[in-house]
């Protein structure tokens, strides 16, 4: 095994020590013959970097080889826009292209038209024509998609590979396909092939009665008998419509129906896949609310290798929180003897990020309402202390968010909902004001460096919802799966306010149950993590 010298092919000035560890490592993985790497590395190791300069050796040792399995060059993917953004900002300099679904473009013939909406219209527009001619050689979209497919450096999204992978099937195999976030790779591909049905759709487009039931076998006998056959003769029946309809005449009618017809052809795709893999115990029915029946996967391993692993001849996997790494092997159908492992703790000073505990009540189900007040006198003495700082409180729920809100006078605090919640975090980052987020869904992908928050608040120790059958049925599949998901989601919290050498920031755990749940399962915790608490 060679040794290659890589630092010419670093994004910046000077590598880290702890950035060059890992880049050896990645060196002479490689050149091995295994084909998964795992890099798990707090924050302030500078993954990005490292994962960009493991892409450029990549091209440079498969400079000379041809393969007809896998194409030249290498995918990035993310799991939120907000760092597939934060990727083209570091290294637009090194020609990393970028795409997004055609929604996120807007059309330069028709001003309103986002490019997903005129690319429909475009099916039927005359060849030769201003519109057809803007839509086939100018088209933002498609500019953008032709630079990120041509480029040997390309990032995107995890909904917008899978779905981009699965439905128009131009993403094709590469030498090396780097996944950041790794932590939520079960979580994302669970997210694309779970399936719903629900009773409007039923009612107002496929004009049959919608099943309420609970029972599994129930349910997937009515999909294959009455739903799965009824979606096929919609969509033969609109296609057809949709070929013979003038679009001269009925511009917003054809846009609108265009659309419906792309929804349906990708349900249809989604049912057939569903029905192709179904089988009763990896499979878990939820009703809700009596409208719509849900069917999401259990152990999602099969669907990793088929549609994620297999466009990478190797695979880098980048997360913080790993945790378990034969665990994290286990849920994905990875070998552990295929897969190479490292764990690098962050270079960020313990006395600028201490972990305080203060037991104010348990948090727990039958414990809550007996506790939420204390726990509001609590949070109130942390404001007073921390007057004129900025901070976050992660509730874990709306419930103990809006008691908060409702019950600490003060008028710092910033709630959010699930449609406000980007804005609100905008708005806490520009105000002058001294600002404090109130928030149950802020544990990942939100950045508060510097001056954004000083102290953060853990209201809750945030165990998975036992309600969710998913994830009792995966607690009973892997024994170490329930707590594995607690501590992860705690790291990733306590992540959100010291970002670079120089920040600081105190947290502050309240929940009197977590004495018990460290005690218990301090093993899945890093040495970094647990050196932190006071």
């Amino acid at each position: 095994m060679k040794k290659i010298e890589w630092r010419s092919y670093f994004p910046y000035k000077e590598p880290r020590d702890l950035q060059v560890e890992a880049i050896d490592k990645i060196c002479d993985f490689l050149q091995s013959d295994k084909k998964f790497f795992i890099l798990e590395a707090g924050t302030g190791v500078g993954k990005s970097a490292i994962g960009l300069t493991a892409a450029k050796v990549n091209s440079y040792l498969n400079s000379n080889t041809f393969s007809e399995e896998f194409n030249p060059g290498n995918y990035f993917i993310t799991t939120q826009k907000i760092l597939q953004e934060q990727y083209v900002k570091d290294f637009s300099s090194d020609g990393i292209k970028s795409i997004k679904s055609s929604s996120n473009y807007n059309c330069r013939f028709h001003k309103k038209n986002t490019c997903a909406q005129s690319m429909r219209v475009l099916r039927a527009a005359e060849k030769g024509s201003r519109f057809w001619n803007t839509c086939a050689f100018r088209c933002p979209y498609k500019i953008e998609k032709n630079e990120f497919l041509d480029s040997q450096l390309s990032v995107t999204n995890f909904p917008y590979f899978l779905a981009e992978s699965t439905y128009a099937k131009k993403i094709q195999p590469r030498n090396l396909l780097v996944i950041d976030e790794a932590h939520n790779i079960v979580n994302e591909m669970s997210k694309f092939v779970e399936i719903s049905f629900t009773e409007n759709f039923c009612k107002k487009f496929l004009n049959i009665q919608f099943i309420k039931t609970t029972n599994q076998k129930e349910a997937i006998e009515w999909v294959i008998e009455k739903y799965h056959p009824k979606l096929r003769s919609k969509f033969s029946f609109m296609k057809k419509k949709l070929e013979e309809m003038n679009i001269s005449e009925k511009m917003d009618q054809f846009i609108s129906l265009s659309r419906q017809f792309e929804l349906i052809d990708k349900h249809m795709c989604k049912v057939n896949r569903f029905l192709q893999n179904y089988s009763e115990e990896n499979w878990v029915l939820n009703l809700v609310e009596g409208k719509k029946l849900e069917f999401k996967p259990v152990d999602v391993s099969h669907f990793c290798e088929s549609m994620l692993f297999n466009f990478g001849k190797k695979v880098i996997m980048m997360s913080a929180t790993i945790l378990n790494k034969d665990g994290f092997c286990q849920t994905m159908g990875i070998k552990p003897d295929d897969c190479e492992y490292i764990n690098i703790e962050s270079p960020f000073k313990k006395s600028n990020r201490p972990i305080l505990f203060f037991p104010v009540g348990k948090m727990s189900k039958s414990n809550i309402d007996k506790s939420l007040p204390l726990m509001a006198d609590a949070v109130d003495k942390i404001l007073k202390n921390h007057t004129g700082e900025k901070g976050i409180i992660h509730c874990h729920t709306f419930k103990i968010a809006k008691y908060l809100k409702d019950n600490v006078r003060s008028d710092r605090l910033l709630i959010h909902n699930s449609e406000n919640r980007d804005a609100v975090l905008s708005k806490h980052k520009k105000i002058k004001k001294a600002s404090v987020l109130l928030s149950p869904s802020m544990t990942e992908g939100v950045d508060l460096a510097g001056e954004c928050s000083r102290f953060q608040i853990l209201c809750k120790v945030p165990y998975p919802y036992l309600g969710d059958k998913i994830v009792n049925k995966r607690m009973k599949k892997w024994s170490w799966w329930y707590p594995l998901q607690t501590c992860k989601t705690i790291i990733q919290s306590v992540g959100r306010s010291v970002r670079n050498k120089e920040d600081y920031a105190v947290t502050y755990i309240l929940d009197e149950d977590w004495e018990y749940f460290y005690s218990r399962n301090k093993n899945f915790l890093s040495k970094d993590f647990k050196s932190c608490i006071k």
